[in-house]
């Protein structure tokens, strides 16, 4: 008897409308089913984990690798939205946004057998909502894409009991902060007293800073704060796993030239990627960034010089600085090249 699919959806939905959405999903799933019918889902080593810190092109760049012949996007399984038990594991308060900055970190090897099955889940296709499949990206899959923005601070633990071929993406922390907090209708919510909420942490990674922590005022202070924490956790787990390293700011200014080695070194085939895609708006940039479209890219990477004051540019680097960020500094673009990183 085949597991069951892990449903989530916003509770205001209306019945109907969700039941509707529900057998869109399922409407869509049927070749899916039947590849899958005599030997199940694809090995968790055959799946693609994208991951990054929200406003990072990683929607443009799953979008990309989606277009691979036999590749699933699974969007976003750990949005609240899109699993009761992501919820349930997250003690997600009733009401709070799913853009809100609350995230989970895992030592690599920690006794957490509840993750481990909603992993497990995931990786076997089992979450499921009319989100993360919106776009349907192959009707006959061999392989899915995980596209994640909430699992950077549990990437080792993924990546020992998994073992997927894990390609992490970061964008300057100045250009992510400067979209989660001006550039969208409402900035993301963020707290500092959150970080410390996790003794295992502190404990880990930031005990030399409590008391700069506990000074952090919310806003875009604490959004600057989260982007140092999540990316310190995610490079200092994966740097005991094999990976491959993109930059944001590299994809932008070269697509094609980034997106080959990218594809090569997860045995896809880059001709198979129309040259369209490569400089197609993600779904997720906004009006106004649209409309901006015409500037160049190396213009629109410098635009957080000017969005984002003197004091604000001080408390982001001033975290990138203090948790040893590497690659990233005042310059607008990342001082190392993307590429593998560890190879097995």
């Amino acid at each position: 008897m085949p597991k069951r699919i892990i449903k989530g959806g916003a509770a205001h939905v209306p019945g109907a409308e969700r039941a509707l959405k529900w057998a869109w999903v399922e409407a869509r799933r049927v070749g899916e089913r039947i590849a899958f019918a005599w030997n199940g889902p694809p090995a968790s080593e055959t799946a693609i984990l994208l991951a990054s810190s929200g406003r990072s092109g990683s929607t443009w760049l799953g979008d990309i690798l989606a277009a691979t012949p036999g590749t699933q996007q699974i969007f976003e399984p750990l949005d609240p939205r899109n699993a009761a038990t992501y919820r349930q594991l997250m003690a997600w308060p009733p009401g709070l946004t799913p853009s809100a900055f609350k995230r989970q970190y895992l030592r690599p090897q920690a006794h957490a057998p509840q993750w481990e099955a909603f992993w497990e889940a995931i990786f076997q296709g089992r979450v499921r909502t009319y989100l993360t499949d919106y776009h349907r990206t192959s009707f006959f899959p061999r392989r899915f894409l995980i596209k994640v923005i909430r699992a950077n601070m549990m990437l080792g633990f993924v990546a020992s009991h998994f073992h997927p071929r894990i390609v992490f993406l970061m964008r300057h922390p100045a250009a992510v902060v400067n979209s989660m907090y001006h550039r969208v209708k409402a900035p993301w919510p963020a707290d500092a007293r959150d970080v410390l909420a996790q003794e295992a942490l502190v404990e880990d990674f930031l005990r030399p800073w409590v008391a700069q922590i506990e000074q952090t005022p919310p806003g875009l202070p604490s959004l600057a704060l989260w982007w140092a924490v999540e990316n310190k956790v995610a490079l200092n787990q994966l740097a005991h796993h094999p990976h491959y390293l993109v930059f944001y700011e590299h994809l932008s200014l070269d697509p094609r030239g980034e997106i080959t080695p990218l594809l090569t070194h997860l045995g896809l085939p880059p001709e198979s990627i129309p040259e369209p895609l490569l400089y197609r708006y993600s779904r997720m940039t906004s009006t106004r960034q649209r409309r901006a479209g015409a500037q160049d890219a190396m213009t629109r990477l410098q635009a957080w010089q000017k969005e984002l004051s003197p004091e604000e540019q001080r408390w982001i680097f001033s975290w990138l600085e203090r948790l040893e960020i590497p690659c990233y500094g005042t310059e607008v673009l990342p001082r190392c090249p993307s590429g593998p990183r560890n190879r097995p």
